[in-house]
C-alpha cells in the first residue's frame, strides 16, 4: 500500500471511533455530577448560588444601615423597652431611660412611676389609666385615706414627654445619655387637707422650671436627676431629685422594677412646707411650736412596680412605695407631733395605650 492510502485509512478509522464515542462522552458530561475547578470557570449552579449569596448580603447590609439610622434618630429619655402592652425581648432593647418618679405636691406619688417609663413601648403616643390608691393625706401625715389616682402619659417622637412628674424635652442625647429642660406644675397644699395643717395657710400652686439629665447602662439600670426652681407663686424654692431604677424581672406576662430615690430641697421650699412662723404658731392656737427648717436632704425612699399584661394594649400595674423623711425635716411639729416620718403608698392602675400616626 502506498503511504497516502495508509494515512487516509487511519483518518477514516479515527473519525469512525470519534463519531461513535463522542455522543456518549457528551452525555456523560451532562449527567455526571462533578466539581468545576476555577480553571474551567464556574458552573450554572455555582453562578446562581453566587447571585443568591450576593443578594442576601445586600439585604443584610441594608437592614443594618436602617437600624443604624434608627439608632441615630432616637433621642429619648433612658428607658427599657417594655412588656407592658405585649412581649418584647431584651434583644430589642432600644435606650432605657427616663424614670417617672412622682414627687407630687405632697410627694404622694413619689417613686411609683420610676419604672413605667422603662416599660412603656417606644411607639406609645398616649397612655391613660386610673385606679385606687391608699396614701397619707399630706406628705408627713399619719392619717391615710383612699383616693382615685388618674394617670396620663404622653410621648412624642422620643423627644417630648409629659407625665405626672412634669414636661421634659430631650434636646441632647448620645450613647444612652439625655439632657434637656424640664417643667412641672406642683399642686397646692391646703390647710384644710388635715387638721394638723390648720393655721399654716395654703402653699399655692407652683410652676417649677429646671433641667434633667439621665443615662442608662447594662440594659437594666437607669440613673436620672432633676433640678428645678419654683418660678411662680407657691414655694419659690429649689428641689433636686435623684433616682436609680432597675429592671428586676421580666417574662412575657409580668415585669417587675424597683427604684431608690433621694431629694434635696432649698431654704424657700423647706420654709414653705416644714417651717412654722410665730404668726402660724399663734394661728394654730399654739398647737404647733415655732420651727425653722433649713435646706438639706429631705428624704430617701424605695418603690416597686409590677406590670401585668392583660391584653395587647392593656395592663394592670400594682405598686408600693416607702419614704423615710430625713433629719431635721422630721422634727417639724407638723410631722413630729401630728404625723409620721415613715410614709407608705399602695395602689394600682389599669392602663390603656393609644398610638397615633403623626407622619
Amino acid at each position: 500500500m502506498s503511504r497516502n492510502y495508509m494515512i487516509a485509512k487511519c483518518i477514516s478509522v479515527g473519525f469512525v471511533v470519534f463519531s461513535c464515542t463522542a455522543p456518549g462522552f457528551a452525555q456523560q458530561r451532562v449527567d455526571e455530577p462533578r466539581l468545576s475547578p476555577m480553571l474551567f470557570g464556574e458552573t450554572e449552579k455555582e453562578r446562581r448560588e453566587k447571585i443568591e449569596q450576593e443578594k442576601a448580603e445586600q439585604e443584610e447590609a441594608l437592614k443594618i444601615s436602617q437600624e443604624q439610622d434608627k439608632d441615630m434618630q432616637t433621642l429619648d429619655e433612658p428607658r427599657l423597652r417594655p412588656l407592658m402592652f405585649g412581649p418584647q425581648s431584651l434583644d430589642e432593647y432600644d435606650d432605657p431611660n427616663a424614670n417617672r418618679i412622682t414627687l407630687g405636691e405632697e410627694d404622694d406619688n413619689r417613686g411609683f412611676f420610676s419604672a413605667l417609663n422603662f416599660l412603656v413601648p417606644e411607639t406609645t403616643n398616649l397612655s391613660i389609666g386610673v385606679g385606687p390608691v391608699y396614701e397619707p393625706d399630706y406628705f408627713g401625715s399619719d392619717d391615710y385615706e383612699f383616693d382615685v389616682d388618674p394617670q396620663v402619659y404622653v410621648k412624642f417622637r422620643n423627644f417630648l414627654f409629659l407625665d405626672d412628674d412634669g414636661f421634659d424635652v430631650a434636646l441632647f442625647g448620645f450613647s444612652g445619655f439625655a439632657i434637656g429642660p424640664t417643667l412641672r406644675l406642683r399642686a397646692s397644699r391646703k390647710e384644710d387637707d388635715n387638721p394638723a395643717l390648720q393655721g399654716l395657710g395654703d402653699v399655692g400652686t407652683t410652676f417649677e422650671f429646671g433641667a434633667f439629665a439621665a443615662t442608662t447602662f447594662l440594659n437594666r439600670f437607669a440613673v436620672k436627676a432633676k433640678a428645678r426652681h419654683g418660678i411662680k407663686t407657691g414655694h419659690r424654692g429649689t428641689v433636686v431629685d435623684a433616682y436609680v431604677t432597675a429592671l428586676l424581672f421580666r417574662t412575657d406576662a409580668v415585669s417587675l422594677s424597683a427604684t431608690a430615690q433621694a431629694s434635696w430641697v432649698g431654704n424657700n421650699y423647706a420654709d414653705a412646707y416644714f417651717s412654722v412662723t410665730p404668726e402660724q404658731s399663734l394661728a394654730s392656737g399654739g398647737r404647733l411650736a415655732v420651727f425653722d427648717a433649713d435646706a438639706g436632704i429631705r428624704d430617701f425612699g424605695v418603690s416597686a412596680t409590677a406590670y401585668i399584661n392583660i391584653f395587647e394594649r392593656w395592663s394592670l400595674n400594682p405598686y408600693a412605695t416607702y419614704t423615710y423623711i430625713y433629719n431635721d425635716f422630721a422634727e417639724t411639729p407638723i410631722i413630729r407631733d401630728f404625723g409620721d416620718r415613715k410614709q407608705f403608698r399602695v395602689g394600682f392602675h389599669l392602663m390603656r395605650e393609644f398610638q397615633f400616626n403623626f407622619d
